[in-house]
């Protein structure tokens, strides 16, 4: 039986698997955000960053 942990690394590594399948044959497309769109959206604070706890 696996931990809840284990479950969430598998499911995590399922998810990246089917975007780099879909970078490979061109259904998706990563870029960096223009100039334009980094305005519109900036970077959170870091002391308003949602913490993750330590495992």
């Amino acid at each position: 039986m696996t931990t809840q942990k284990e479950r969430d690394a598998a499911k995590r590594q399922e998810k990246l698997a089917l975007v780099q399948e879909q970078v490979e044959k061109g259904t998706l497309k990563i870029r960096k955000m223009t100039a334009k769109e980094r305005a519109a959206h900036p970077p959170r604070p870091v002391e308003n960053r949602q913490r993750r706890r330590a495992s």
